[in-house]
């Protein structure tokens, strides 16, 4: 069960953990077998399924059910988003929550994905993933989850974070750049840029901070890599 869109369903005392966040008007992401779903004490719950087999089940629960791909959904405005959501469109679903309006969201991830999300300036595993989350979240690790507590149990460890919308416009030119700076992530910036303020000159991008790439930015003109 759940292998046609990579599920992996979470022990019933962390989907109870899990719905303990909720509040006010909640949307879950890949309610499955509503596992979580079920513990949920909200004004307002909807969720989001792929799978026909579990919306028909969901429906009896008394919720609104959207029986479609996530990436699909139209956005909404909800004060918390929950979801265990498939690895292998972790990226896509923690970014199309760009077009969302809400409080809080708590999703369980691939543990090595949501370190690198977490990661600071210096940090081995700190990168590309790292700028970006942190450009349009404030990101929180709350815990490691255990594969144990999976059925079909996964190769590697999930956690838990939590994700607040930071305010701001994030243009595409700052993206273009990380996408430039990461991409030679051990260079000085002296050697990637043509322009770039003398006390940034001679550092690496794995050691700059997403307020240091932002001014960075302010500093240049168009984008000319050396």
């Amino acid at each position: 069960m759940g292998k046609k869109w990579g599920q992996h369903f979470i022990s019933y005392a962390l989907a109870k953990y899990i719905a303990s966040f909720a509040y006010g008007k909640v949307l879950e992401i890949g309610a499955g077998d509503g596992r979580i779903t079920r513990h949920i004490n909200a004004d307002e719950i909807w969720v989001v399924e792929i799978d026909k087999r579990f919306c028909e089940e969901l429906d009896k629960l008394g919720v609104h059910v959207i029986c479609k791909d996530f990436l699909r959904v139209k956005s909404f405005e909800v004060d918390v988003i929950l979801g265990s959501i498939p690895y292998y469109i972790s990226s896509q679903i923690v970014f199309k929550l760009k077009e969302w309006t809400f409080k809080e969201a708590y999703l369980v991830l691939q543990y090595e994905f949501a370190k690198k999300m977490c990661a600071k300036p210096g940090q081995s595993n700190y990168g590309r993933l790292s700028v970006t989350s942190q450009l349009f979240y404030d990101v929180k690790f709350i815990r490691k989850i255990s594969r144990h507590a999976f059925t079909p149990k996964p190769k590697v460890d999930s956690a838990l974070i939590k994700l607040e919308k930071r305010k701001g416009h994030v243009s595409d030119e700052l993206l273009e750049l990380i996408r430039l700076l990461f991409s030679h992530k051990n260079k000085k910036i002296k050697n990637i840029l043509d322009k770039c303020p003398e006390d940034l000159c001679n550092k690496r991008p794995r050691h700059m901070s997403v307020e240091e790439i932002k001014r960075l930015l302010s500093s240049m003109g168009p984008l000319d890599q050396r």
